[in-house]
């Protein structure tokens, strides 16, 4: 049964699918089979969209959804394959045993290596649907991803806002990387971004990584209308035209190797091996810990 396609499935059981459906399918296949990671229901649709297999608006959306909702339940996608991040669990950690909680120490020991740098890069992405990429190539480095979904509150540009004035007190140089939509709400939302955070104290440089103008040429990006609706609609089009895309409509592998240039090219490395070295020890001091706790334990207990 696994070597059957699931258009043969879905024909034996007497409901065929549309040439169209099909077709889409196949577009969904493609998407994923270029990305080796995990991907929202609408970073999926803006892959489609940005390869013209569907239109851009609500009922195509909508129609995605439950193409990927059906792809996922006959196994043509992974259930891993598709995330919500809109959506979250909260536990308290716990463990079987002081070894145990010793084991997760060690495995997740890792040193501040931002201490021993000039200069601290903040990642700042405008869409939640995108932090699981975002904090796959942050973590590697330990960098400090600010997600802001939108317009955001004044409670969490100030919460960052004071997050950079502790590094510049200390005498470091703060670089936020900003990735968001290029349309007129993307465009005031970095805007509105960089000016609360000023009005709090802060003080930075400033750096846009996408979308950039240039993206809509060089990844040959499908034209999205404009919003009429937007009040900064006129001064948008003055400049730009009637063209506009979403930063998911960039490819996974594009955002990551961003990322990564954005960081790795701010890092003193004499400085940060360093400090990797020392990391390496520590960890190491750690497991001698862990894998000698229980004789340690019986010898108390004896000597008890």
């Amino acid at each position: 049964m696994s070597g059957v396609g699931i258009s043969e499935r879905v024909h034996k059981r007497g409901r065929g699918l549309g040439k169209k459906t099909l077709a889409t399918r196949a577009h969904v296949l493609d998407v994923f089979g270029t990305f080796d990671g995990s991907m929202s229901t609408r970073q999926v649709y803006y892959q489609l969209v940005s390869r013209g297999a569907v239109q851009n608006n609500v009922k195509a959306y909508g129609t995605v959804q439950r193409l990927l909702v059906a792809m996922r339940r006959d196994g043509s996608v992974s259930y891993a394959r598709v995330v919500d991040r809109t959506r979250s669990k909260h536990q308290r950690p716990g463990w079987d045993g002081v070894a145990e909680a010793m084991g997760a120490i060690s495995d997740q020991y890792r040193r501040d290596l931002w201490t021993s740098q000039p200069t601290r890069v903040h990642i700042c992405c405008e869409k939640q649907a995108l932090e699981g990429i975002f904090a796959e190539v942050v973590d590697e480095y330990g960098a400090a991803l600010w997600v802001i979904r939108g317009f955001d509150s004044d409670s969490f540009v100030y919460e960052w806002a004071e997050a950079i004035k502790q590094e510049t007190e200390d005498g470091a140089r703060v670089v936020v990387v900003y990735f968001g939509d290029h349309d007129p709400s993307g465009l005031e939302i970095e805007n509105v971004e960089k000016r609360k955070l000023r009005e709090f104290g802060a003080e930075f440089d400033w750096v846009r990584a996408g979308l950039l103008w240039e993206d809509f040429e060089r990844f040959d990006l499908v034209n999205v209308d404009v919003k009429k609706g937007d009040s900064r609609t006129k001064k948008y089009v003055e400049r730009f035209g009637n063209r506009a895309a979403e930063l998911d409509a960039l490819h996974p592998e594009e955002l990551r190797r961003r990322i990564h240039e954005a960081i790795k090219s701010r890092i003193n490395m004499d400085a940060w091996v360093a400090l990797k070295r020392t990391e390496r020890l520590e960890q190491q001091s750690l497991n001698v810990v862990r894998f000698n706790w229980d004789a340690a334990v019986e010898g108390a207990r004896r000597a008890a």
